[in-house]
């Protein structure tokens, strides 16, 4: 097999493996809220936000920020730090489109935003509900969920997420579905299985270029 179809196999192998799902990093931010259902657009929703965290910098007692691995509707303010009650959130995900990933991505969210919430791409809103969001643990309850679709470039897409819940918060999750696929995944960091496969892949292309190198050199 000549070398550069050896390095294009490997290269083309370590892409492909990198880039099969949408390797994300997800913050799920909480803190407490004390107000009511006043939210009329998206707009109000970051607002009130933005408010809340100028005024708790450092969340209080029972609120908290945390990173998600796999968002897989176990994650909620409520488990992870105690308070269920009174809750503003602000969801993060920044994700990565590769070049062949590009194309119309379908995102849906499954909540529980009792005073409603918005769903923004790019720093664009993309749907706002101002009624009591509760997925219920059943992903086809869309009445409960956020949702929205975009044709997507290649490179880095930011998704935020603010939501208000009055009492008694649940789990969520977040998922998406890629152009050319059918069923929708969560939201995750890369398995550490396929970080090490990527590397596998780059280090079979090295070797590849090692031996080369040498077969260059005369003896």
């Amino acid at each position: 097999m000549k070398f550069s179809t050896v390095l294009a196999t490997a290269a083309v192998a370590a892409f492909v493996i990198a880039g099969s799902a949408a390797a994300a990093v997800v913050t799920m931010d909480a803190r407490q809220y004390l107000g009511s259902a006043t939210f009329t657009d998206s707009a109000s929703y970051v607002s009130g936000w933005n408010t809340l965290l100028t005024a708790q910098a450092a969340p209080p007692s029972g609120y908290g920020d945390q990173t998600i691995a796999n968002w897989n509707g176990s994650q909620s303010n409520g488990a992870a730090f105690g308070s269920h009650n009174n809750i503003g959130y602000h969801d993060k995900i920044v994700f990565k489109v590769a070049p062949g990933q590009v194309g119309q991505w379908a995102f849906r969210f499954g909540i529980d935003f009792g005073y409603g919430g918005t769903f923004l791409l790019d720093g664009v809103a993309v749907q706002t509900k101002t009624n009591d969001l509760w997925w219920g643990y059943n992903i086809n309850n869309t009445a409960g969920e956020l949702l929205g679709a975009s044709n997507l470039t290649a490179g880095n897409h930011v998704i935020d997420l603010y939501g208000f819940e009055g009492c008694c918060d649940g789990g969520t999750v977040g998922q998406y579905r890629s152009p050319g696929t059918r069923s929708f995944a969560n939201f995750a960091v890369p398995e550490p299985t396929t970080w090490a496969m990527t590397i596998v892949g780059l280090g079979l292309t090295g070797a590849a270029l090692r031996r080369r190198v040498a077969k260059a050199v005369p003896a």
